[in-house]
């Protein structure tokens, strides 16, 4: 929303209207249709539920020393990445979707995509150490688990934090402009980026390259080798021991799909509306539904005790 108009209304009746009413009508324009106000219902139910799931995630790998395995401990680091999302990114997305405006500062406006960013990429670079840990289990078994599960999950973070900064830094509040002259409100105001487009288009396309094409590529030719590799050993290894390592392989794979086509739908309507494909009514749409998906990945991961994708104001 680049400005607002009401090209429904005469001229002479906004001219009459004192500036308590002329904001109502703003406040009206802006509030939600019936369809806008069950999406929020919808976000909230599933907040409330991601939150719950995540959170018995992490109570029940803490709590018994017996589950610290080095795959519960990524899956806990998982959960507590979706937490941060859902505490500190779904609230102020509904407030904002709700009423069309940003409520909030300018800090909180660039913490809330660094905190959201940190957790995507938190959880794409786990599942990527997931990935060659299964394989390297698979292809390399003689040799030992790594030992250094600390260490590799502050390193997720610090990359995760260094590749969320360049976007929020370019972040500010800008007000709605009105018709009316000197009519000044909060309705409206949008938190946007300050970078040029060509700028925007070449981030969007080393996002899209490093946050989504890198890491599918890297998990599946991963997951292709582990596969050939399980039907090359059914001779040297015992039935059962390969039908457990199949059914790792299987979930794993499982994992990968939903990665792909969870965050396909979100990249694919950035690169839209970074370049301008489509028009902006239909990318205001289509936001609602990637925005959907991309807090139902959260949710899901909690109930499953596995792993949430991105919005933009």
């Amino acid at each position: 929303m680049g400005s607002v108009e009401y090209d429904d209304y005469d001229y002479d009746y906004e001219a009459n209207l004192t500036d308590a009413e002329y904001e109502d009508l703003v406040r009206t324009t802006l509030w939600p249709q019936t369809l806008e106000k069950t999406f929020v219902v919808i976000l909230l139910t599933m907040m409330v539920i991601g939150v719950i799931g995540n959170t018995l995630v992490v109570i029940v790998v803490i709590s018994k020393r017996s589950m610290w395995s080095q795959m519960n401990i990524f899956l806990t680091n998982l959960a507590c990445a979706d937490l941060l999302i859902l505490i500190f990114c779904l609230p102020p997305t509904i407030i904002n979707d709700v009423t069309k405006t940003f409520w909030f500062s300018e800090a909180c406006c660039k913490s809330i995509l660094f905190f959201q960013n940190t957790s995507v990429y938190v959880s794409i670079l786990s599942l990527m150490f997931i990935t060659f840990e299964r394989w390297r289990a698979i292809t390399c078994p003689l040799k030992s688990p790594l030992q250094t599960t600390r260490y590799i999950i502050v390193g997720t973070w610090i990359v995760a934090m260094l590749m969320s900064s360049p976007e929020p830094y370019t972040l500010h509040l800008k007000r709605a402009e009105f018709r009316r002259p000197n009519f000044s409100s909060t309705w409206g105001t949008r938190c946007i980026a300050s970078w040029s487009s060509e700028t925007e288009q070449q981030y969007q396309i080393v996002l899209t390259t490093c946050a989504y094409l890198s890491p599918l590529l890297f998990i599946s030719i991963l997951c292709l080798h582990m596969s050939r590799t399980l039907n090359k050993c059914e001779v040297t290894v015992g039935k059962r021991q390969l039908a457990n390592r199949k059914k790792a392989v299987r979930m794993l794979i499982a994992v990968v799909c939903l990665f792909a086509l969870s965050y396909l739908p979100v990249h694919l309507h950035n690169i839209a509306a970074t370049f301008d494909l489509l028009g902006r009514d239909l990318l205001f749409k289509l936001f609602e539904s990637v925005a959907l998906q991309f807090y139902v990945q959260s949710l899901s991961k909690g109930i499953r005790s596995r792993h949430v994708l991105h919005c933009k104001w």
